[in-house]
C-alpha cells in the first residue's frame, strides 16, 4: 500500500485532536467550569466527550491502515507536540507523554489483534481498542488537569465560586432580596465554605480532578454509542470505493471423532 494511502486518516486524527485541546484550554485555566450547572458548561463538556471519542476513533483507523510502526511514531510524536502550543512547558510534557504512551500502548494491542484475528469485524476487532484509547485519553487529561488546578490553588488560594453560590441562594430562596441582603448572604456562605474547606485544601485538586474525570468518562461512555455505526458506515465505505478489500478463506482443521 502506498504510503499516502496509509496516511489517509492521520489529518482526521491530527485535527480533531488539536480541536479537542483548543476546547481544553479554557477549562485547564480555572476550576470554575466544574461547579457550573449552566447548560452552556454542559454542552461544552459533551462537546469535549465527543472529540476524545472522535480522536480515538480516527486513530485506532489510521493505526489499522497504516500498520507501520515508522508511521504510528511519526503521527504519535506529533500529536505528543500538540500540547506544548496550549498549555506550556510542564503541563504539556506531562499531557504529551501521557497521550504518546497511550497511543503506543493501543497500538501494541491493536497489533496483537490484526495478527491474530480470524474472520475481521470492525466492531469487535477495533471497537474495544477505540474504547480503550478514549478511557486513556480521560485519565490523561484529569491527570494534566489536577496539575493545572493544583498550580492554581497554590499560587491563588481557592474560593467557591460565585456562580455556584448564586444557584444555591436561587435555589432556596422563595422571594427577591435586595442587593444588598443577597450579597451578604452570598459572602457569608463563601466565608462558612472557606473555613470549612481549609484543613482540607490540599485534597480540593485531586477531588476537582475525579469530578472532572467522572464526568467525562460518564459523558464519553454515552458518546461511545456511535462507534459501531460509525465503524460500520466507514467500513462499508472503504471496500465500495475499493480503498479496503476483503478476501475469503477457506481452512481445512483438525477434530477429534470418537
Amino acid at each position: 500500500m502506498p504510503p499516502i494511502k496509509k496516511l489517509i486518516f492521520a489529518p482526521l486524527f491530527l485535527i480533531f485532536f488539536v480541536i479537542l485541546l483548543l476546547q481544553l484550554s479554557p477549562i485547564f485555566k480555572s476550576y470554575d467550569a466544574i461547579f457550573s450547572l449552566s447548560l452552556n458548561t454542559l454542552i461544552g463538556l459533551i462537546v469535549i466527550s465527543l472529540l476524545i471519542m472522535l480522536s480515538s476513533f480516527s486513530f485506532v483507523l489510521f493505526a489499522t491502515i497504516a500498520y507501520d510502526w515508522k508511521l504510528i511514531l511519526g503521527v504519535g510524536g506529533l500529536a505528543a507536540l500538540a500540547p506544548f502550543l496550549f498549555f506550556g512547558l510542564s503541563l504539556g510534557l506531562v499531557f504529551g507523554v501521557g497521550i504518546f504512551a497511550s497511543l503506543m500502548l493501543i497500538f501494541v494491542t491493536l497489533e496483537n489483534n490484526l495478527k491474530s484475528y480470524l474472520n475481521f469485524n470492525p466492531n469487535t476487532l477495533l471497537g474495544p481498542s477505540i474504547r480503550h484509547l478514549a478511557s486513556f485519553l480521560t485519565v490523561t487529561l484529569a491527570l494534566v488537569y489536577f496539575l493545572s488546578v493544583n498550580r492554581i490553588i497554590s499560587e491563588k488560594g481557592f474560593e467557591i465560586p460565585d456562580s455556584l453560590i448564586d444557584t444555591a441562594i436561587n435555589f432556596t430562596n422563595q422571594g427577591q432580596p435586595i442587593q444588598q441582603i443577597e450579597n451578604l448572604i452570598k459572602q457569608t456562605i463563601k466565608d462558612q465554605f472557606q473555613n470549612l474547606l481549609k484543613p482540607y485544601l490540599s485534597f480540593i485538586p485531586a477531588i476537582l480532578a475525579l469530578l472532572l474525570f467522572l464526568t467525562l468518562q460518564g459523558l464519553t461512555s454515552l458518546v461511545n454509542l456511535l462507534i459501531y455505526p460509525l465503524l460500520w458506515i466507514t467500513f462499508y465505505i472503504l471496500e465500495k470505493t475499493g480503498f479496503v478489500k476483503f478476501t475469503e478463506e477457506q481452512r481445512i482443521v483438525k477434530k477429534m471423532v470418537i
